[in-house]
């Protein structure tokens, strides 16, 4: 167990690496990216009409899953003739890449290797296949994930790749440190 646990904080540490790399120097990151023309009247807007922090979805459904019919068909009837939007919403702004947003993003990314340590520990399988399965596990992420996103809110097609692109060598990498820590199981 303590060779997982530390197969866990290589993984995370090197996951979180990779994270910062392919989002600070990678030109992934941007792909697919944009800036709100006309920002300042967006955000007066916004500010004046969204009062509080949310995940807002255009255009809106009364009622959500217990619309009626005809609130159904009206909310169809918006979303074919357009235009459609996710907005993820905070009223209030805070600092960019703050200690507790690093503190969580290194825990969440220790947490996703010690998921990827105990699937290669029971797997007992050489070096090569616990490389294998951790990049399976990116690319699996991923799929089920990102693909799910671009198929039903329609993100952009380069910013799916980017996060694919992403996802898998990142795991691989991160595969390869790990396996070194998870011993094959003979028998």
């Amino acid at each position: 167990m303590i060779r997982i646990l530390i197969a866990a904080l290589v993984g995370g540490l090197v996951m979180f690496c990779w994270g910062a790399f392919s989002h600070t120097v990678l030109p992934f990151a941007e792909a697919g990216v944009k800036s709100v023309p006309n920002e300042a009247a967006v955000t007066s807007t916004l500010q004046t009409n969204i009062p509080e922090s949310g995940f807002y979805y255009l255009p809106g459904m009364e009622g959500g899953h217990n619309a009626s019919a005809e609130a159904r068909a009206a909310w169809s009837a918006k979303f074919e003739k357009g235009p459609t939007a996710i907005l993820i919403y905070h009223p209030t702004g805070e600092t960019p890449m703050s200690a507790t947003q690093l503190g969580t993003e290194f825990l969440s990314t220790v947490l996703a290797a010690l998921f990827v340590a105990l699937i290669m520990s029971f797997s007992g399988a050489g070096f090569i296949r616990r490389v294998e399965i951790a990049t399976l596990v990116g690319a699996a992420g991923w799929a089920s994930i990102s693909l799910s996103q671009w198929n039903w809110y329609r993100f952009p097609t380069p910013v799916i790749l980017a996060e694919g692109f992403d996802q898998i060598v990142g795991w691989l990498i991160t595969g390869i440190a790990m396996a070194f820590f998870i011993k094959r199981r003979d028998g």
